[in-house]
């Protein structure tokens, strides 16, 4: 008979206290091979809609050992609905997007790649944020968490540069951004629940557009790091990270095999 890990039951408990507050999409991402070992468990989460955490929620984030709480979204997301509390946790604002930015490309018309496109356009646009906010985790000394509305783009697209920095395998980072299909279905239908307005989101945008989160898509941005930057830390260096900030990352987020 198999058992299952003890991270594994916890992680679930976790979760499960997030989901109540209607955060769907958030996960630790420890226990992933990276360069050198392994990231370590309660100083790295991604997630969505932090600012819903419901004091029991937020309190299993400060419990896990998170004393960050990186915000990107922008100022006006802010404005209309909350920002993350807890005494113990002190919540800073990295808005990764200007206000005027948008989803929608009039000039891209295939569903299927605008998605990818979208992050490719992030990338090259609000790089010195992104790398800021990577900066912001290697200086912290302590468990940081990032989230944004939905938890799959900008939340992503950071994971993606700090995964990337940590050495952990690509197939592994394209798994996880993979997992937020599940979570995104859960959050549209319990936003269509309350009467949300974001809930209405047709089926083609949920499976192929920009509320989904294929594989292939980032395939796509992982491609596009490597063949412009040579991966996520040539990309960060070249948007202002500084020069120990990989080294700080690997040091503080990996325990050594």
């Amino acid at each position: 008979m198999t058992s299952t890990p003890a991270s594994s039951v916890v992680d679930r408990r976790f979760r499960t206290v997030l989901g109540r507050s209607g955060i769907f999409n958030a996960r630790d991402l420890g226990g992933l091979p990276a360069d050198g070992g392994t990231t370590r468990f309660g100083l790295l989460v991604r997630g969505d809609s932090l600012h819903r955490a419901r004091p029991d929620a937020a309190q299993g984030l400060a419990d896990r050992g998170i004393s960050l709480v990186l915000d990107l979204r922008d100022a006006a997301e802010r404005d209309t609905t909350a920002v993350f509390s807890h005494a113990e946790v002190v919540t800073e604002h990295h808005a990764v997007l200007d206000e005027a930015w948008s989803w929608e490309d009039e000039d891209h018309d295939h569903i299927d790649t605008l998605l990818a496109q979208r992050y490719r356009s992030i990338l090259t646009q609000f790089g010195g944020r992104l790398a800021r906010a990577v900066q912001r985790v290697a200086d912290h000394d302590g468990g940081t968490a990032f989230h944004c509305a939905v938890g799959k783009d900008r939340t992503g697209l950071l994971a993606v540069l700090l995964l990337g920095a940590l050495g952990v395998p690509d197939d592994l980072v394209v798994a996880d951004y993979a997992r937020s299909s599940n979570a995104t279905a859960v959050q549209t239908t319990w936003l269509r629940y309350l009467g949300h307005i974001e809930g209405n989101v047709p089926p083609d945008e949920l499976e192929l557009g920009l509320w989904s989160a294929r594989p292939v898509t980032m395939h796509h941005t992982l491609e596009f790091l490597q063949s412009e930057f040579g991966g996520a830390a040539g990309y960060l260096a070249e948007h202002g990270a500084g020069p120990g900030t990989v080294s700080a990352l690997r040091a503080r987020l990996v325990d050594p095999a």
